[in-house]
């Protein structure tokens, strides 16, 4: 073979190796690239997540009001409480409870005969009780599962899906509680010097949370206290907050979050207060689900009204400044929704908008149960369908 054959052939076969070489190369650095994109995954996923989520458009809801049994209308003039749970609706005026399906479907109506009658509704059964009065009882939208009178007056009445509180005055003491299962057994009872101005039950069904107020440097102050049923003494008893309890709730920490008139103090699981945020202007409400806290402020002499969001015990609020005056708050499945009289908006914790309905003027409050919202204005309550 010629000479110069032969070095082509030894050039050509060089030519191969250097191209399988450079293809290893490439292979090996995708696969050092890919593996250490998919070690290091959770610090760059979540955000890319959040890139996705921040530029996600926001669903605009039509608000058409549904028809048929709708709108339900209050008669007599009378004031009303309304709650749905489990996808019944409970509606208490100053004689009857009514019982009606998400359809706007009268299913019961129950004659309770109390005065200064109040409700509270939790997991499918409503409690119903006399403020000021003795008397109390539990209805489902099958039947009236007890009825009970007190000894002393009832100061308030609290419910979850375990048991029922009642506060009740005494001679002795300042306040009593009282607890009993959603069968009306008796479970827990405690005599306090102090009184009482919320009960809130732990998840795990064995104690609650007592939040009493006393009088500190001439200031009225918050004190918590977590108990256990089946101990004499408090697992904790809170820092002092210079607030008014409006609500508290346990979190799975074993700390809690106290919702008062002038700040929100989130504890840990020693009572100590690890994050707060006063509030600028009156409050207007407040709602807390699995750690969210929102909280709606109106500052009237300074057209000043803001939706605060608190995701967790660790994060700084969130701020959005609203140009109408906020009516209602509630949250439902990781979003916070706020009532104006022109819209109903929904935000998730990072403050992103996430869907809005236009509504009218003529309701004062909502409810939000699966995929509707349910409009309470003075004497109707409407329903719409919303999506977020």
């Amino acid at each position: 073979m010629p000479a110069n054959d032969t070095d082509i052939i030894e050039e050509r076969r060089k030519e191969k190796i250097k191209r399988r070489l450079i293809r290893l190369i490439i292979i090996a650095v995708l696969a050092l690239v890919i593996g250490g994109l998919y070690y290091f995954r959770d610090k760059w996923y979540p955000k890319l997540e959040g890139l996705g989520e921040k530029y996600q458009t926001t669903i605009q809801n039509n608000g058409e009001l549904a028809e048929g049994n709708f709108p339900i209308e209050i008669t007599g003039g009378s004031e009303y409480q309304f709650e749905i749970t489990n996808k019944a609706g409970y509606l208490l005026n100053d004689s009857y409870v009514y019982i009606y399906n998400q359809n706007g479907g009268l299913s019961e109506r129950r004659q309770h005969g109390y005065s200064n009658a109040v409700m509270k509704a939790s997991d499918g059964m409503a409690l119903i009780y006399e403020s000021g009065g003795y008397n109390l009882r539990a209805e489902t939208y099958k039947k009236t599962v007890f009825t009970k009178k007190m000894d002393n007056i009832i100061i308030f009445g609290r419910m979850s899906e375990d048991y029922i509180a009642v506060v009740t005055a005494s001679d002795k003491y300042a306040s009593v509680l009282t607890v009993y299962d959603r069968k009306g057994n008796f479970v827990y009872k405690r005599e306090c010097v102090e009184r009482i101005i919320d009960v809130s039950f732990t998840d795990d069904g064995k104690g609650c949370l007592l939040s009493f107020i006393n009088a500190r440097d001439g200031a009225l102050t918050n004190i918590t206290e977590k108990i256990h049923f089946d101990k004499s003494d408090p697992l904790w008893i809170s820092e002092p907050a210079e607030t008014f309890c409006i609500d508290s709730f346990p979190l799975e920490s074993g700390g809690a979050i106290v919702l008062g008139e002038e700040e929100c103090a989130y504890y840990d699981s020693y009572g100590k207060i690890i994050n707060s945020s006063v509030y600028e202007g009156t409050f207007g409400g407040g709602a807390v689900e699995e750690g969210h806290t929102a909280i709606i402020t109106n500052d009237e002499q300074r057209r000043k009204y803001i939706l605060t969001l608190i995701p967790d015990e660790a994060s700084e609020p969130v701020i959005i400044n609203s140009e109408e005056v906020l009516k209602d708050v509630a949250i439902y499945d990781g979003c916070a929704y706020i009532m104006t009289s022109k819209n109903i908006m929904a935000y998730d914790f990072t403050g992103q908008l996430r869907s809005t309905v236009e509504i009218s003027d003529a309701y004062s409050s909502f409810r939000r149960s699966d995929n509707y919202i349910f409009l309470l204005g003075y004497d109707k309550i409407d329903r719409i369908d919303y999506n977020n």
